[in-house]
């Protein structure tokens, strides 16, 4: 009977190990998740004109980390500038576009009707009198 009861307590101390290291492991993971996040780009990105993939991927890589340092960088303008992701995305679109790649550009970018207005009318006419002597030859009056 000793022998059982030696089993036993042997039993309940590797239980108890146990215990201890599910505990210890919770907690680790649960600092892990405390720490500043890491963001990723909500938008899409294309590779410029006349760049390789792998100028690409490694540019992307470089404005990831320039994106995660510039929202970790502003804390105190984060009322007003939007939230982390959207200040991310900023930084990210603004990184790539300057290594000359391709971003979306929104719909209200441009008027069409007022484009289409300035197009159809016709240019003023020319200040009266001969052009100056510096003008250009298909500038100057043929005789």
């Amino acid at each position: 009977m000793p022998d059982r009861l030696a089993a036993r307590a042997a039993g309940a101390a590797a239980s108890e190990m146990k215990s201890i290291i599910a505990v210890s492991l919770g907690a680790l993971l649960l600092s892990a998740c405390s720490s500043t996040p890491t963001y990723g780009p909500g938008v899409l990105v294309l590779p410029g004109t006349n760049r390789t993939f792998d100028q690409f991927r490694f540019d992307e890589q470089d404005c990831r980390g320039y994106a995660q340092t510039q929202i970790t960088k502003s804390n105190q303008e984060q009322d007003s500038a939007g939230s982390f992701q959207q200040r991310y995305d900023r930084a990210f679109l603004q990184c790539m576009y300057a290594k000359g790649h391709k971003v979306p550009v929104s719909g209200r970018y441009s008027d069409s009707a007022e484009s289409t207005q300035s197009a159809a009318r016709t240019p003023p006419p020319p200040p009266p009198g001969p052009p100056p002597s510096e003008a250009p030859p298909d500038y100057r009056p043929t005789k």
